[in-house]
């Protein structure tokens, strides 16, 4: 067991703990149905998929996967609850805020991994996060002066 690189994978799964608990928490504030909820619904979706990856990949590395986000994600839901108490556009904001963070550190932990962690952070995790970033990047660009509240984008076919 590479040790250093089990430790790398769990620091990953614990930001998506935060981000999970943080988009658990920005949906309560959010009214049933909207198209906004349905959008941070997808998101959080996509953060339990990673997170469920990254942990068969700790076990199958030998270790034990981090069972909470520990105090990052404490603060994480604590910007994410007070911004609920602002409005929904400031809930965008501050996910947002997360999803550049999250992104980060996937870059910097892909630089600290070797062979198949490695090539498992940078092809199945890494573009997942992209793809949330860029979802929640669109979402701040409308509640900083474009449409709000978004409406759902029309697909042909």
């Amino acid at each position: 067991m590479n040790t250093s690189e089990v430790e790398t994978l769990n620091n990953l799964l614990k930001g998506e703990l935060s981000a999970i608990e943080s988009y658990g928490e920005a949906l309560r504030k959010l009214d049933d149905g909207s198209y906004l909820q349905n959008v941070l619904s997808q998101a959080q979706g996509s953060h339990l998929e990673r997170a469920d990856k990254l942990r068969s990949q700790i076990r199958n590395c030998g270790g034990e996967p981090a069972e909470s986000s520990g105090m990052w994600g404490n603060f994480a839901k604590l910007v994410t609850s007070t911004a609920g108490g602002i409005g929904d556009k400031a809930i965008v904001n501050a996910l947002e805020e997360g999803e550049d963070i999250g992104s980060n550190e996937y870059e910097w932990k892909i630089l600290e991994m070797h062979g198949d962690n490695h090539r498992f952070v940078r092809d199945e995790l890494w573009p997942k996060q992209q793809a949330t970033h860029k979802l929640l990047s669109k979402l701040a660009q409308a509640a900083n002066g474009g449409v709000w509240p978004p409406a759902p984008e029309h697909r042909d076919g």
